[in-house]
């Protein structure tokens, strides 16, 4: 390898995403623009550069030495599905997504699966999303939170006892914050700014080993979510957000959580099922839907 081919493959080499030929230019200010070509193209056909396009731009990657030993163990099928899968990254690829990029028959793409999953080169996975299809991924990647369903799936199933746990601790933690301690039946002024936000919720599932799983701020959000859907908890803007109305909309507004009271006669009165029907308008007294024939309301009237 020359001086130029040499320092062209090198400066490809230490970056991953690639190297544009006018960054080339800027660092071999010596070499004539024809050399570099030359260069880059011997390193090409060589298997020592990739090609990369991202939009209009065209990258050059450098192929380490270790990469050009597996590849070249490859057929160029095998190569060519090989790459797709390592393109996919953490989201994976469907068979049928790399059948139209590559345009093999599906026997060529079956048999290139198995020959690099013999080889433990790729991963098969499941989606959450999408239970029936097969995704894969390189062996050493792990699958996006958008592919696992995250901390709230095992083996592919939501796990409810674990979301209900952590949702009652969340809510335990809110609702010991939400009144003063000295007379729960008061309630603290409207500038109080006292009440929990997400991120003390985490750190205190965390110093608490509420959950073996690292939850993240995105998790404990999605929690908190749940449970103000639920009318157990409601969001408050920091009294002192000068901009309230702006960072909420882009949501970096860092929201306090404030929790339902409690009362400890709970009327049936305040639960009447007519108020949150998804089809109350369609309500009537003759017809399928009617107060008669509505277990809701029967179950209300019961109380």
């Amino acid at each position: 390898m020359g001086d130029v081919d040499g320092a062209i493959y090198n400066l490809a080499l230490g970056l991953p995403n690639g190297v544009e030929m006018a960054t080339i230019q800027e660092q071999l200010p010596q070499s004539p623009l024809e050399t570099i070509v030359n260069g880059v193209n011997r390193l090409l056909k060589d298997g020592k550069l990739e090609l990369l396009q991202s939009g209009n731009k065209v990258y050059y990657r450098g192929v380490s030495s270790d990469e050009m030993k597996l590849m070249g163990a490859m057929s160029e099928d095998e190569k060519l599905v090989y790459k797709h899968i390592e393109n996919s990254g953490n989201e994976g690829i469907w068979v049928r997504t790399l059948k139209q990029l590559t345009n093999l028959p599906q026997t060529v793409i079956t048999r290139s699966l198995r020959a690099l999953e013999s080889q433990v080169l790729i991963k098969s996975v499941k989606s959450v999303k999408h239970p029936t299809r097969k995704l894969y991924m390189l062996t050493s990647v792990s699958p996006s939170s958008e592919i696992t369903g995250g901390p709230w799936y095992t083996d592919q199933e939501m796990d409810t006892d674990f979301i209900e746990q952590l949702a009652r601790q969340c809510h335990q933690f809110i609702y010991a914050y939400s009144y003063p301690r000295h007379n729960p039946e008061m309630v603290y002024s409207a500038n109080h700014t006292g009440y929990p936000t997400a991120t003390q919720i985490k750190r205190f599932i965390a110093e608490n080993r509420i959950s073996n799983v690292d939850l993240s701020l995105e998790n404990i959000e999605e929690l908190l979510t749940m449970l103000v859907y639920d009318g157990k908890i409601e969001r408050i803007a920091p009294a002192l957000d000068a901009d309230m109305g702006m960072n909420a909309r882009f949501g970096k507004t860092d929201w306090m959580y404030r929790a339902q009271r409690i009362s400890s006669k709970d009327s049936p009165l305040t639960d009447i099922p007519c108020g949150r029907c998804p089809v109350a308008n369609r309500c009537s007294d003759t017809g399928s839907i009617t107060p008669a024939k509505c277990e809701y309301f029967t179950q209300w009237l019961s109380f």
